[in-house]
């Protein structure tokens, strides 16, 4: 047997926590000394207290904790439980990291205020394409990311590998609101797509075309899509630096999609409609 503290180094855990458990009736000692009131643990009180602390991991109170290891809740149950858990920890782990780089970024742009950037900017035509797409509300930019990753893995067997050139989206929001967005998203598609129609799932894609761009402001964004507030920055400041205004709906292209595991490789070009404003003339 072991003292309390022997147990307590053993088991990794206060002498403090193990005598609350015991007045909760969590963990009552193997022996108590009547005379000295002194607690002894055994070895095989161990596999119990790690039910204990597992199960308080998990967010449970005592009392259901309590009644759990009444229920005697087996190993397998919590092991499975627990790895959920750890699941919801990883990824709230990802948003918050997400969080840090999306607040560095900002931090960055706000030291570049002010000064030039080199942004390769390029204003250029764009010829009319074919567009398979669906549009709807988005409550986040994970959800649109999510229905683009199923594009990529349904599309190409329903319509030919071969007919699809890049994924697109279209940004029809008037205000930009992370929780209510208006977007479309789909692939640039060849002409050789007869179906003007095809289900993925619960969504219905359908094929317009849309017409040619003579004036679009592109810039080339390497990285994560959470990030390029900096570049959207820059075309602003070229718009208004070079007396051009933005006619449309902006769009992203992306040559390198950007999956959940692997958004700092996404390459996307960013469009923007735009007319060169005209003075007025004096009257």
């Amino acid at each position: 047997m072991f003292q309390i503290g022997e147990f307590s180094k053993i088991a990794q855990v206060s002498g403090r926590l193990l005598r609350y458990y015991d007045q909760r009736g969590l963990l009552t000692p193997a022996y108590t000394d009547p005379e000295t009131g002194y607690r002894y643990y055994t070895a095989k009180q161990l596999p119990h207290l790690n039910r204990i602390l597992a199960l308080k991991e998990l967010g449970l109170t005592l009392e259901q904790i309590k009644r759990m290891l009444h229920d005697e809740v087996s190993a397998e149950e919590i092991r499975g439980m627990l790895a959920l858990k750890k699941a919801q920890v990883e990824q709230t782990l990802l948003e918050e990291m997400a969080r840090i780089k999306y607040i560095e970024s900002r931090i960055e742009q706000i030291d570049r205020d002010g000064k030039l950037e080199n942004y390769d900017i390029v204003l250029k035509s764009v010829p009319p394409q074919c567009y398979l797409s669906t549009r709807r509300i988005f409550s986040d930019l994970t959800e649109v990311q999510l229905m683009g990753v199923e594009m990529v893995k349904r599309l190409p067997a329903q319509v030919g590998r071969t007919n699809l050139q890049h994924i697109m989206v279209v940004i029809h929001s008037e205000t930009w609101e992370d929780d209510d967005l208006d977007m479309e998203i789909g692939y640039i598609v060849s002409d050789d797509i007869a179906d003007k129609s095809i289900d993925i799932g619960d969504t219905e894609m359908t094929l317009h075309h849309l017409p040619p761009m003579p004036n679009m402001l592109t810039l080339v964004r390497v990285g994560r899509p959470s990030l390029g507030h900096g570049n959207y920055s820059a075309l602003g400041d070229w718009v208004n630096a070079n007396g051009y205004h933005f006619t449309g709906s902006g769009r992203e292209i992306f040559y390198q999609f950007p999956f959940p595991d692997r958004e700092h490789e996404a390459i996307a070009e960013i469009q923007f409609p735009v007319e060169k404003i005209t003075p007025k003339l004096p009257t």
